[in-house]
C-alpha cells in the first residue's frame, strides 16, 4: 500500500542559491566546513558543485520514480535500517571503567570493539548509573544506599544515550511525531495537515549536580539515527532521512486519465523541488543562551552520488566534537539506501545495494541473482569531519554490523549471494571476502566460499586473523575460517551440531561463548542455548557445554548490549511462557539468568527478577552491570543492586 508524505513545504527557495529567507530567530543555510574537493576527494562518488548540479541529478532520476501517488518505494520515511560498527582491538575480555586509585571497579555497555562506545539504555563511570525508562532519564547514585537523586521527563520513545565526562548526549527517535518544520512555517501549517514524519533529537544534558540537572542543548532533525558512536569524545550520528515535504496529487475517481493527469501534477512538484526536499532540516536550540538556529544539515557541495544511481534516500554522516557541546556538527551525505555501516579508528565504511530503490515489483537484477553490495570507504582521522576516499563492491548481502571487520589494513566481509526480498533459485551460499584499498579502489584481494549451502547466517564474529560464521537451517555448522593470509582464506574446520548461536562473544583463549536457541534434527528451536566452544584447534572446533533453557528466549540473541560477561560469569535477560492444556497450568519466567562459566562446564548460579506493582507478572530484565561487588539490573519498573556473590537483594529502587 502506498503512503505519501502529505505536508506541503511552504518556502520560497531559488534553487540555484538553495537558501531560504532567514527568520528572525536564528540563521538558515547549509553548515560551514569542508566541502566538494575536500570531502570527496576520489572519483568514484561523483560530488555536485552547485544546488543546480544536484537538483538536476535528484529530479532527473525522480522524474522516472514518480506516479500517481507520488514516489514510488518512498513514503516520506527513513532508508532500511542500517548497522554501525567500529573496528580496533578485538574484545577478547569483558569492557569495563579503568580502574585508578580508589575509584570503583565497573562495567560498560558491551560493545563490538573495546574503546568504541555505543549508544544504550543504561550508562554508568562506576559511581553513577543514568538510565532511561519510562520515558524518564533517571539518575542513581550508587554511593552508599542506591537512590535517584535525580530524573528528567524525555519525549518521545526509544531513547538511547552515552555519557561523556559530565554530559550525557541522548538520542531520542519519533519526538513529536512530525517532519521538522523551519520556524517561519510552524504558525502557517495547520496542525490536521501534519502527518507523521521520522525524526530525531539529540539532546545534551548537563549532569555535573543532581541539583542542577538539565538539557542544555538540543537538535531536532528529520530522518532517524541508524547508528552512532563515541571515540575519545568525537561523535559520529548515521543518519537516513528520504525526501519530504511533498504534497502529492491522486487521481480523483479512477481511470487512466485520473492516473496520467496526477502524474503529471507530480511531476511538476518534483520539477520545482529544492534542497530542503531532499535533505534533511534541523533545528538547534541552545537553551541557556536563549538562541535557535535552524537550516538544511547539508549544502549541496556536501553531498556526492555513486556512479550507478543507488536512490533518493540520503545518508547522513555527521560528526560532532562533544568536547565543544552538541551542535549540529559537520556532515557529509551519500545519496543512497544503506544496508549496513562500518568504521574503525580511521575509516567509515557504508555499503549500499542499488538494486534496493526501485520497487519491489520492479528489481534492478532478475530473480535468482544475487544483488551487488557496493562498499563506500570514508577517512574519519579529522575530528571535524568525514572524507571519501575509495569504492568497493562485494557479490551478496551482510547480515548486520558482525559482517564487517578492518584488521590490519584489509576489510573482511561475510557475504550470502541470495537475494533477501526474493530468494534465489540456486541454494544460496555465503562467503568471507577480503579487500584492501588501492589508490581510490577497495580491491577484492581474497575469497573463500561455501559456507552453509542452502542456510542463512545467524552470527559472525571476527578475532584477530580468525573469523567465526554460524549459518542454520537444520544443523548448526561453526565454521572457523584462517585469514592469516587476507589473499588466500580457507576454511580450517567446521563443528556440524543442532541448534544455532546467534551472538558470539570471546571469553579467553581460543574460547567463545555462543547464545542462541537449541533446536531438533528438523530445525525446530527448543529454546535459548548457551555454549562453550573450543577453536584452539581451527580444523578441529568442539563444544565443550552447554545449557538450554527449554521454551526460552533472550534479548541477547538480536541485541548484544543486553549481554554481560564479567569475571567467568555470563547474565543474559530471559523470557518464557507456557501453557499446558492438559493441566491448565501456565510456566512463566522474566528475569535475568546468571551463570557461571568454566572451560568445561556452565552452571546456573541463580536468577534476578524485578517487581511489576499491580501486574501479577515480573517485569523483564533489559540490561545488567556490575560495580565493585554489586549487581545492577534495569528494566522499566526499577533498578535492583544484587551481591554478586549470593544473589541476595541489596537494595530496589522503583522507577515509578
Amino acid at each position: 500500500m502506498r503512503r505519501a508524505t502529505i505536508l506541503l513545504a511552504l518556502m520560497t527557495v531559488v534553487a540555484a542559491a538553495c537558501t531560504t529567507a532567514t527568520p528572525p530567530s536564528g540563521r538558515v543555510g547549509p553548515r560551514p566546513g569542508p566541502a566538494g574537493p575536500e570531502l570527496f576527494a576520489a572519483p568514484a562518488l561523483q560530488p555536485f558543485d552547485t544546488c543546480d548540479e544536484f537538483l538536476a541529478y535528484v529530479t532527473e532520476h525522480a522524474i522516472e520514480l514518480v506516479g500517481p501517488y507520488g514516489l514510488e518505494g518512498f513514503d516520506g520515511g527513513p532508508v532500511p535500517m542500517v548497522d554501525v560498527a567500529f573496528a580496533g582491538e578485538d574484545l577478547g575480555a569483558p569492557t569495563t571503567m579503568a580502574a585508578s586509585g580508589s575509584a570503583p571497579r565497573a562495567s560498560a555497555t558491551n560493545v563490538q570493539v573495546a574503546g568504541v562506545d555505543e549508544p544504550d539504555l543504561v550508562k554508568t563511570d562506576g559511581e553513577r548509573i543514568f538510565a532511561v525508562a519510562q520515558g524518564r532519564l533517571f539518575w542513581i547514585d550508587t554511593r552508599g544506599t542506591p537512590e535517584i537523586v535525580a530524573d528528567l521527563t524525555l519525549d518521545g520513545w526509544a531513547q538511547e544515550m552515552f555519557l561523556f565526562e559530565d554530559r550525557l548526549l541522548v538520542l531520542t527517535a519519533d519526538a513529536g511525531g512530525g517532519p521538522v518544520l523551519p520556524l517561519a512555517e510552524r504558525s502557517i501549517a495547520a496542525p490536521d495537515v501534519l502527518p507523521w514524519a521520522p525524526r530525531t533529537v539529540v539532546q545534551e544534558v548537563d549532569v555535573t549536580d543532581p541539583s542542577t540537572m538539565a538539557v542544555v542543548r538540543t537538535l531536532t532533525m528529520d530522518g532517524v539515527v541508524l547508528a552512532a558512536r563515541l571515540v575519545d569524545g568525537t561523535a559520529r550520528i548515521v543518519i537516513g532521512s528520504g525526501p519530504t515535504g511533498f504534497v502529492w496529487e491522486y487521481p480523483e475517481g479512477g481511470g487512466l486519465r485520473a492516473e496520467r493527469e496526477a502524474t503529471e501534477a507530480n511531476r511538476r512538484l518534483v520539477e520545482e523541488s529544492t534542497l530542503e526536499n531532499w535533505v534533511p532540516w534541523y533545528v538547534f536550540e541552545d537553551h541557556r543562551a536563549g538562541t535557535t538556529s535552524e537550516g538544511p544539515l547539508l549544502g549541496c557541495d556536501q553531498v556526492a552520488h555513486p556512479e550507478e544511481f543507488s536512490g533518493l534516500s540520503m545518508l547522513t554522516i555527521l560528526t560532532v566534537d562533544l568536547r565543544e557541546g552538541l551542535d549540529p556538527g559537520s556532515g557529509v551525505g551519500l545519496l543512497a539506501d544503506g544496508d549496513t555501516v562500518y568504521a574503525s579508528a580511521t575509516n567509515l565504511y557504508v555499503a549500499t545495494s542499488p538494486w534496493m530503490v526501485r520497487p519491489l515489483a520492479e528489481p534492478m537484477h532478475r530473480r535468482g541473482e544475487s544483488p551487488t553490495t557496493k562498499i563506500h570507504m570514508f577517512d574519519i582521522t579529522d575530528p571535524e569531519t568525514a572524507r571519501y576516499v575509495a569504492s568497493g563492491q562485494v557479490e551478496g548481502t551482510l547480515l548486520s554490523q558482525w559482517s564487517m571487520d578492518e584488521y590490519e589494513g584489509t576489510l573482511r566481509v561475510v557475504v550470502t549471494d541470495e537475494d533477501p526480498w526474493w530468494g534465489s533459485s540456486d541454494v544460496p551460499d555465503s562467503s568471507v571476502v577480503t579487500l584492501r584499498r588501492i589508490g581510490d579502489r577497495l580491491a577484492q584481494v581474497g575469497s573463500v566460499g561455501g559456507l552453509g549451502k542452502g542456510e542463512r547466517v545467524q552470527a559472525v564474529r571476527f578475532v584477530e586473523d580468525r573469523g567465526y560464521v554460524v549459518t542454520f537451517r537444520r544443523v548448526d555448522p561453526l565454521y572457523v575460517v584462517d585469514l592469516s593470509d587476507p589473499t588466500d582464506p580457507r576454511v580450517a574446520g567446521e563443528l556440524k551440531i543442532t541448534g544455532y548461536s546467534a551472538y558470539l562473544h570471546p571469553i579467553g583463549d581460543h574460547l567463545l561463548l555462543g547464545v542462541g536457541q537449541d533446536a531438533t534434527e528438523e530445525g525446530r528451536t527448543l529454546g535459548t542455548q548457551v555454549a562453550v566452544f573450543d577453536v584452539s584447534d581451527p580444523t578441529a572446533p568442539r563444544r565443550l557445554a552447554k545449557l538450554t533453557f527449554d521454551g526460552a528466549n533472550s534479548e541477547v540473541e538480536w541485541d548484544h548490549r543486553a549481554f554481560l560477561w564479567w569475571d567467568g560469569l555470563a547474565v543474559l535477560p530471559m523470557q518464557r511462557w507456557s501453557f499446558d492444556e492438559r493441566t491448565g497450568k501456565e510456566d512463566a519466567f522474566a528475569g535475568a539468568i546468571v551463570l557461571e562459566v568454566s572451560p568445561t562446564k556452565i552452571t546456573r548460579r541463580g536468577e534476578v527478577t524485578h517487581r511489576c506493582p499491580g501486574c501479577g507478572w515480573a517485569s523483564p530484565i533489559r540490561r545488567s552491570l556490575v560495580i565493585d561487588d554489586v549487581l545492577y539490573t534495569v528494566s522499566e519498573t526499577g533498578i535492583a543492586a544484587t551481591d554478586l556473590g549470593s544473589l541476595a537483594e541489596v537494595a530496589w529502587i522503583p522507577f515509578g
